[in-house]
């Protein structure tokens, strides 16, 4: 015992450290310790120094100061240097946040190669022997499959299956009673498929091109798989993922973003999500503002849907008439059809009796028989169809799906990135002009319509890479005559008509080189070129023009999108993509990130912000909402948010509601329908007044229409809660609760006509106008997704009008927690599709839709100003709002 009591004396009650903690800890210790000089070893005098460095009244020598204090400042920036990686004990801890990975920690390959012979040492250390083979030895252990791939994976999956019959007791009973287990020989079936499976590894597999022989040219796969006339089938990867891929087709990039980005299953594809890491403030640094970037954001968009049209027919205005008819009239006028620029648009359904939005596209005129049509994947097949159906002998429709595949890339250095892995096959005037812009940083400077068409070789031919050396920089003359030699004529009709046919995709395939391959012949350039070339100049790979592919490609810029759109042949796709991906300050981006960036700059996101059309309906409700339910009910009824019990929502509480109203977790158009045509409706009944509750009494029925009667507002919620109950059988909508009326610098370029409502079924079937706007908040917080908007009430309008100019404490600072009057439920006129804090405005801001009659109120407070109060809270936040052009 005394033995103890002295031990805890020595060290005080604290615990013993070992031998490894106290090497650790004096390793950190030391590093963070730094070495000073004293002031007096210099060689001056001590007068001048006193009167270099003196404080009373005298000037400071700065260079003196600082060759005084160098030997200071030295070992301040190597304490740092040290700090940082003390901590680090192995080689991928060091690595910086992106490079990090769980298979870096074993595998050498992962890590770059300036620290490979350092993490060599580590895993010798550690006795991680297998990991760390020689050159020789995994050349000796290369795995060749004697099997195909579908004859292999067959072999297995009866491997299992006979395994599964012979011990499973019900697959047994199932079986007739004369087959049983040792009358057919399953243990020797067994043992013959493993012994097939391990022979196989030591013979040579057949390559693609033996298999496919007549439908491929050249060893790496690559096909062109183009539906004319009919939908084009899904493609199918190797047979280890054919499972996945039955439902939902993958990308060209799937196995690369699923290890660097979230992915989700939607409209048929996988599609990246958003990154792994946190990327908000990177996404809007390099994405939102082009003056403020110093990098770029891309995305494979191969989801997109892309097909061409073709008019076969005599009749040489008929491919006009159909576009015209899609858009409205708008992709036909003489600056798209007759100058070639790109059409960001609406596209309509013209099949129905009335014309419906269907969504935004892309229309790209070719020539006037040809175009370049690009839908979203929720929009394609119903276009493709009506097309098919309508003109199956006018048109010739290519189904450009998997065969055509596109990249969008945005941020200042956009151009520079590309420029960094393309080269021209030959001499080309489109190449030429894209060299002499590709260091141009800001796009405004640059023609709206601003295309390239050629043909590049195989980026793999660069060994990384590589920036264009443009002597010459870009001057106003370049950018005017780049301007003019924009057509798609000569040049651009070439490289157009092989991206645009079977023949000239299957063509780009020929000879595609395997990875093996180019890696041969870099290695046979490099043991001939002289020791005294450029090492830069030996790992290109010189374009053969006699056997090497070219790649056609078409660049534009999307004015509306602020991005680029490159669009090139399905399989070359990934070249592309694996060498932008290794250009510095290029970073991968995915749906979320789209979606925060139009959000910035003021516009809608398809299907998110599109309310008024079929498949902005389903994203809302069914998907968007349920989600949000099965989340919110998984937690226990403690620590979940009660809606109905939420206090001072409005200032008046009606018997027919308690608490939040319409759906929680979605933005409720068609209660918002309800509100607005019923008050509308009141008004008419009631002279102008809109009665909140009748309390002599309750809701009637009206057998003519089987509908309730409304006769105050409370009967307004009693029929939506009716309409809206399952019980009551699924009610079928025919047309959508919302359509979008259009406004300009704050004037309705249609005018509202009064709806005149005759009874309730005119109430939940006329749909609402409503305006896209952008809301400001002026002062604290900010709004999120399907957030209620209000109109400001009349008796409200003074004081909101006092908050607006700030209300200010005695001691001068803003007060924020005053009592605020409450608006009523009659003041709901909208919803927020997306919000949250905009890091450009430095404050909350949101789009949303808000019913188009509040923007002709006569006071010019209440038109410009709105309240808005988040889905669960009873927290109202003054906004600014600014219509926007749909």
């Amino acid at each position: 015992m005394s033995g103890i009591k002295k031990n805890h004396g020595n060290n005080g009650g604290k615990k013993q450290l070992n031998q490894n903690q106290i090497f650790r800890r004096q390793k950190v210790r030391n590093a963070r310790t730094i070495r000073t000089e004293a002031i007096h070893t210099s060689n001056k005098s001590k007068n001048e120094q006193n009167k270099s460095l003196s404080e009373d009244g005298s000037i400071i020598q700065v260079d003196q100061f600082i060759g005084s204090r160098e030997f200071e400042l030295r070992q301040l920036q190597y304490a740092m240097l040290k700090s940082k990686s003390s901590s680090s004990t192995r080689v991928f801890q060091a690595l910086p946040r992106k490079l990090r990975r769980r298979t870096a920690s074993h595998n050498v390959k992962r890590i770059p190669k300036r620290m490979r012979n350092r993490a060599l040492k580590e895993m010798l250390k550690n006795d991680q022997q297998s990991n760390v083979s020689s050159k020789n030895a995994s050349t000796t252990n290369k795995k060749t499959h004697g099997l195909s791939s579908s004859r292999l994976y067959r072999a297995k999956m009866s491997v299992k299956l006979l395994r599964l019959a012979s011990k499973s007791m019900s697959m047994k009973l199932a079986l007739p009673s004369h087959i049983t287990a040792s009358k057919y020989n399953v243990r020797q079936r067994i043992k013959y498929l493993k012994k097939l499976i391990k022979e196989s590894k030591n013979t040579k597999q057949p390559t693609t091109s033996d298999v496919n022989s007549g439908r491929l040219n050249n060893k790496c796969g690559s096909y062109d798989n183009t539906g004319i006339n009919k939908l084009a089938p899904i493609p199918r990867g190797r047979i280890k993922y054919c499972k996945r891929q039955r439902q939902f087709s993958w990308l060209p990039t799937h196995i690369w973003n699923a290890k660097r980005s979230h992915l989700i299953k939607r409209w048929g594809f996988n599609i990246p999500w958003s990154p792994s890491q946190k990327c908000f403030k990177l996404a809007h640094r390099l994405g939102s503002g082009v003056a403020a970037s110093d990098g770029a954001l891309c995305m494979d968009t191969s989801f997109m849907g892309t097909m061409i049209i073709n008019n076969i027919s005599e009749n040489k205005s008929l491919l006009k008439q159909i576009v015209s008819r899609l858009t409205k009239g708008r992709a036909s006028l003489s600056k798209y059809f007759g100058s070639k620029n790109l059409y960001e648009g609406l596209i309509y359904d013209i099949e129905g009796e009335e014309s419906k939005i269907l969504g935004p596209s892309n229309i790209l005129w070719v020539d006037e028989n040809e175009i370049i049509l690009r839908l979203h994947p929720t929009i394609y097949s119903t276009i493709f169809t009506y097309l098919t159906k309508t003109f199956s002998k006018e048109l010739s429709i290519q189904d450009c799906r998997y065969s055509l595949a596109s990249i969008a890339i945005r941020g200042a250095k956009a151009l520079t990135a590309l420029s960094s892995i393309l080269r021209s096959t030959s001499n080309s005037k489109s190449f030429e002009s894209f060299k002499r812009v590709c260091n141009v940083s800001d796009y405004n400077v640059l023609p709206s319509k601003l295309m390239f068409a050629m043909e590049v070789i195989d980026p793999r031919h660069l060994s990384a890479p590589k920036k264009i050396d443009n002597k010459n920089p870009v001057n106003v003359e370049d950018i005017i005559s780049i301007s003019e030699d924009q057509s798609l004529n000569g040049e651009f009709s070439k490289v157009l008509k092989k991206l645009t046919t079977v023949e000239g995709r299957k063509q780009s395939y020929n000879n595609q080189q395997t990875l093996k391959q180019l890696s041969k012949r870099r290695q046979e350039l490099l043991e001939s070129k002289t020791i005294y070339e450029p090492s830069s100049q030996k790992r290109i790979i010189p374009f053969n023009d006699s056997s090497d592919p070219s790649v056609p490609l078409f660049l534009t810029r999307r004015p509306k999108e602020n991005d680029w759109l490159l669009i090139i042949p399905w399989f070359w796709h990934l070249p592309i993509w694996y060498q932008l991906n290794r250009v510095p300050r290029v970073y991968n981006m995915g749906l979320r990130q789209v979606q925060q960036l139009k959000y910035e700059n003021k516009q809608l996101y398809f299907p998110d912000d599109y309310p008024f059309t079929e498949i902005g309906v389903l994203e809302n409700s069914p998907y968007k909402s349920n989600s949000l339910r099965a989340k919110w009910e998984k937690k226990t009824a403690g620590k979940r948010l009660n809606f109905e019990k939420i206090p001072n929502i409005h200032s008046n509480n009606l018997p027919a509601i308690s608490g939040e109203i319409g759906d929680y977790f979605s933005c409720d158009w068609k209660f918002l329908q309800l509100v607005q045509n019923g008050i509308e409706y009141l008004k008419q009944q009631h002279g102008g007044n809109v009665p909140l509750i009748d309390e002599k009494k309750t809701t009637q029925f009206d057998n003519k229409h089987h509908s309730r009667m409304v006769n105050n507002f409370n009967d307004l919620l009693e029929l939506y809660k009716y309409i809206t109950d399952d019980s009551n059988g699924p009610s079928v909508e025919s047309q959508l609760p919302t359509t979008p009326i259009s406004l300009a610098n704050g004037k309705a370029v249609l005018k509202l006509k009064t709806e005149q409502f005759v009874n309730t079924v005119d109430i939940t079937k006329k749909p609402l106008p409503v305006t896209a706007v952008s809301c400001y908040l002026v002062r604290r917080g900010h709004p999120k997704d399907n957030a209620r908007v209000y109109s400001i009430p009349e008796k409200d309008i003074p004081y909101w009008s006092s908050v607006s100019q700030g209300i200010y404490k005695a001691n001068g600072t803003l007060n924020n927690h005053c009592d605020i009057p409450l608006p009523n439920i009659i003041n709901l006129i909208g919803f927020v599709t997306s919000g949250t804090f905009n890091l450009a405005d430095g404050n909350g801001r949101c789009n949303g839709f808000i019913a188009s009659k509040h923007l002709h109120n006569n006071n010019s407070f209440a038109r410009s100003h709105v309240l808005i109060r988040n889905s669960g809270t009873n927290i109202y936040r003054l906004a600014k709002i600014e219509t926007i052009s749909v």
